[in-house]
């Protein structure tokens, strides 16, 4: 049998072998040395490091550094000195109290050295203080100044409530209630006679401002000191806080839509002793007073009244605004709807508010024109927590059978009540209208070139409505197994209130300014005119 030898491959066979051989080391010997280049440019996340200083050269410490676009960031030291990761395509940002911000691009550097300029608007700002306004620089008293947007920014039915924590030295503690107006103190209580501030709302003294809409307040000024309230005499005893209300700028046509919600729950609570351990402590107590025991029979719950009387609030509040404006003439609506509940089951709170002003330049010289806050309330009817705290947690809450709530125990029955009753029975009978109409005509003229004339004429005119309904109320007594009377009588209670306020001001200013000094000066007459008319009516019945 004939066998077949292997052939030997030619010559040229073997060269291009050893060709195809050579250009695929090459291939890979040059992949290799590309990818730590690749690597090193996809390594995200380079340290950045350098230096924040003023313009005379000295470090900032605390400046604020971030990463455009990113949450991520980090603050200077002692020496102004900071290091982060960012890539190499992204920005820093560096900000600071008092100076201006600056974006500054990585673009592969690793050492980045920024030099911060002052915020000269800062020292420019112009307060409102008294009758007229001032550059914030000028000023020696102490003047906080708040702008608009962070009042509206929360969800609150009064505008106080948006200043807890904003400002140093006002205190301000929220109740909870629907619509409650919330305490403030300026500096403490500075007044034998209370401690709320006067406040002024365009010019116009009041006692409060529960009817304004946080979205419409363009800026609010806080007068701390003597020398910012020597204009307001004794009434600024307390300190004086000055509302400007939103109006329309010149150039603008402005439709705005806003809306929020949100919700507010009772977080820290009082801590109280549950079924078992009041009955160990009531059995201790009666042990020592040589009494007879208490019998459970009918009084052997665990009951959380906090639990019962609370719940989450929801919150919210829709405003729509339409400003415009010509050469002549400027024009600004807004309106406003809120809803609130509060954090004790029953209570509930309605407002509408609206907000209208027209401002028209007849000369040059001469302008005039109208502001008016109006407000629709139907307020909640309050309620207080302190028979949930004195309630017994042995007794139960409700009795399916007879429809109605418990008594309590009769060892505190005479001083205190099942706490539903009244949250649940009363609350449903207990009505309010409020209403509430301020604003003002004002006409200004420039007598001279640095000599202006204003006169204005406010009205502050509030309705207040409510009736208060107490039925017949009947609770559980276990022991009879029946429910029974608490009260033998019932009764209705009607009352309306008007208050009108009317204020005149006349006021004369003269401001002119020479080189680098400037002069105001002011004299003026303010009256003011109140008539408060009540009525009430009651009647009472017997069951």
């Amino acid at each position: 049998m004939k066998k077949n030898r292997p052939t030997s491959p030619s010559p040229g066979q073997s060269r291009l072998v050893l060709l195809q051989v050579c250009r695929t080391l090459l291939g890979l010997c040059l992949l290799l040395a590309m990818l730590p280049a690749t690597i090193l440019a996809q390594s995200p996340d380079s340290k950045i490091s350098g230096r924040v200083t003023d313009k005379t050269g000295n470090p900032l410490p605390g400046v604020n550094v971030t990463v455009v676009g990113t949450y991520s960031g980090t603050s200077t030291d002692a020496e102004g000195r900071y290091t982060i990761r960012a890539d190499a395509e992204q920005a820093l940002e560096f900000s600071f109290v008092g100076m201006k911000s600056q974006i500054v691009p990585i673009e592969n550097r690793t050492i980045i050295d920024v030099t911060l300029e002052e915020e000269v608007n800062m020292i420019g700002e112009t307060v409102v203080i008294g009758y007229g306004t001032a550059r914030k620089r000028d000023l020696t008293g102490s003047i906080a100044n708040v702008a608009g947007d962070d009042i509206a920014g929360r969800p609150a039915s009064n505008p106080l409530a948006s200043l807890q924590g904003k400002v140093a030295g006002v205190q301000i503690i929220n109740s909870g209630r629907a619509g409650q107006d919330p305490e403030i103190r300026i500096r403490g209580t500075n007044s034998i006679n209370g401690y709320s501030p006067l406040y002024v709302v365009d010019g116009l003294f009041t006692d409060n401002i529960n009817y304004l809409n946080p979205a419409d307040i363009q800026s609010m000024e806080i007068l701390k000191d003597p020398s910012s309230l020597a204009i307001f005499g004794v009434r600024g005893a307390n300190g004086v806080i000055i509302i400007t209300t939103k109006r329309a700028r010149s150039g603008e046509t402005l439709v705005n839509i806003n809306t929020s919600m949100g919700f507010k729950h009772v977080g820290h609570r009082i801590d109280l002793t549950n079924g078992a351990q009041f009955q160990e402590l009531y059995n201790e107590q009666l042990s020592n007073q040589n009494a007879a025991p208490f019998d459970y029979t009918y009084y052997n719950a665990n009951t959380d009244w906090q639990d019962q009387i609370f719940r989450t609030g929801f919150i919210t509040n829709t405003n729509i605004s339409i400003s415009g404006s010509t050469d002549k003439a400027k024009f600004y609506l807004g309106a406003g709807y809120l809803m609130e509940e509060g954090s004790i089951k029953s209570e509930k709170m309605n407002k509408v508010t609206i907000n209208l002003s027209s401002d028209y330049t007849a000369k040059k010289w001469l302008r005039f024109g109208f502001q008016a806050n109006g407000a629709y309330t139907l307020p909640a009817d309050a309620k207080n927590v302190t028979s949930a705290v004195h309630a017994a947690p042995i007794s139960p809450v409700y009795d399916r059978t007879t429809d109605s709530y418990y008594a309590l125990p009769d060892f505190q029955r005479a001083q205190v009540a099942n706490p539903m009753i009244d949250i649940k029975q009363v609350a449903r009978h207990n009505k309010a209208q409020n209403y509430r109409l301020t604003g003002n005509i004002y006409g200004e003229a420039d007598l001279m070139e640095s000599l202006t004339f204003r006169a204005t004429l406010s009205v502050d005119y509030a309705s207040d409505n409510s009736r208060q309904f107490s039925p017949l109320l009947y609770a559980y007594y276990p022991e009879l197994g029946q429910k029974q009377l608490t009260n033998t009588t019932e009764s209705i209670n009607q009352t309306k209130t008007n208050t009108l306020n009317a204020q005149q001001d006349y006021i004369l200013t003269y401001n002119d300014s020479w080189g680098r000094h400037h002069l105001t000066a002011l004299a003026g007459l303010t009256t003011n005119y109140t008539d408060y008319q009540t009525l009430g009516v009651q009647c009472v019945g017997f069951g």
